[in-house]
């Protein structure tokens, strides 16, 4: 999918006197001119991760996403929150993220992109191809935050929601079309490995748990793109 449309730089931006949704003006970007790069082929460093059951409150800051194509709008949100101490709202986050092109109501947001909020709110990001299951489990045990960029076609594909996931998802031209966040995963049943996420897409995505085998199918259309957040490898 490409972009379509031309913004006009004569509209009013957010963040300014006119058409501002902010009370204040907003921070200046501590990063400059970001043009993030993935760190393809990491190495995977095992296939099984430990059980990881996630922190009861790691559901507490999550909402079903409010405008369509804005889920890793929404999904740093859980974990702009997390870090920052901050309640911010979908709306406020989205206005910033169209500021700076990261994010185009009804298209969403390029790969390349997922994190730049994280980054714009002071809080620091890794983002890696190539991750493993176990790589995923250690940042969650290290206290740090994870999202993943999937193919919400083949993430519980059987499921009658699947279809109206797919409308909601959003980063234009990949396989991949959604972002969710990973809080944890149960390996209490040897035979049916299952990954815990909050996924912004779902009416029922606080605390999601599905298949291994079907997140690791919806992960791998992304060659695993992963944001790692907030940890001390960061510092």
């Amino acid at each position: 999918m490409s972009f379509e449309g031309v913004y006009d730089d004569s509209d009013p931006q957010p963040g300014t006197d006119e058409g501002s949704t902010f009370e204040e003006p907003l921070p200046p970007d501590p990063t400059g001119d970001l043009a993030p790069a993935a760190e393809v082929g990491s190495p995977p460093r095992s296939s099984a991760p430990a059980d990881s059951t996630p922190d009861p409150d790691a559901t507490a800051g999550w909402h079903e996403q409010q405008a369509s194509h804005s889920c890793a709008v929404v999904g740093q949100e859980f974990l702009i929150d997390r870090f920052t101490g901050v309640d911010h709202t979908e709306e406020e986050l989205a206005a910033v993220a169209e500021a700076h092109d990261w994010y185009r109501p009804g298209v969403g947001t390029p790969l390349e992109d997922v994190g730049n909020l994280l980054e714009y709110y002071d809080v620091p990001v890794e983002r890696s191809q190539g991750e493993s299951l176990d790589s995923l489990s250690t940042a969650l045990s290290e206290g740090e935050g994870v999202l993943v960029a999937l193919d919400s076609d083949e993430l519980l594909a059987a499921d009658p929601e699947t279809l109206r996931l797919a409308d909601a998802a959003g980063i234009p031209g990949q396989g991949a079309d959604h972002v969710v966040q990973v809080i944890g995963f149960d390996r209490s049943d040897p035979g049916d490995p299952r990954v815990i996420l909050n996924d912004p897409g779902r009416p029922d995505g606080a605390g999601l748990d599905v298949p291994e085998a079907d997140f690791l199918a919806a992960w791998d259309d992304s060659e695993r793109f992963t944001v790692i957040a907030g940890g001390n490898r960061h510092a």
